[in-house]
């Protein structure tokens, strides 16, 4: 759950993030300074939605979330920088939202199931990545029947 917590965070933050760029100079860049300083944290203690990331990875995050930390240091709003260091923190935040949605799509979830015909149940483990793209397939499918009804399987 925490990592759906960090992952909303991480978006939220982009989102305030864009928005600023567009003209609202309201995102708080105390919040994020905190949020990232955070995320660096658990990144360098291998916990959280980072505990799973390669070391290379790991040090890329922790290199992009220096960079923004310095890059903000000592401003409140995304205002308060200059037009060129507005894009960069903003591609930044992307970036590390980037690398968290990654590691969260290659974490492991497993339930335990009974398939058809089978009284016993057996565990199946899929990534978020694995079990997002099931859902979504399902649901495409559950779209085109509803959309063609019974005239469209015979084309």
């Amino acid at each position: 759950m925490r990592a759906g917590v960090i992952l909303f965070t991480a978006w939220m933050l982009g989102a305030s993030a864009v928005a600023s760029a567009n003209g609202n100079t309201t995102s708080d860049l105390g919040e994020i300074r905190k949020e990232q300083m955070s995320y660096r944290q658990q990144a360098m203690d291998k916990t959280g939605p980072f505990k799973d990331l390669s070391e290379p990875e790991r040090q890329a995050l922790i290199q992009k979330q220096n960079q923004l930390i310095t890059l903000i240091d000592g401003k409140s709003t995304l205002g308060d920088l200059a037009r060129d260091d507005q894009t960069t923190a903003i591609n930044t935040l992307e970036w590390i939202k980037a690398a968290i949605t990654r590691a969260e799509d290659e974490r492991l979830v497993c339930e335990r199931v009974k398939l058809v015909g089978s009284n016993r149940p057996t565990r199946i483990c899929k990534t978020v990545a694995e079990r997002r793209k099931e859902r979504e397939e399902a649901e495409k499918s559950l779209e085109e029947r509803k959309m063609c009804g019974a005239g469209c399987r015979g084309s």
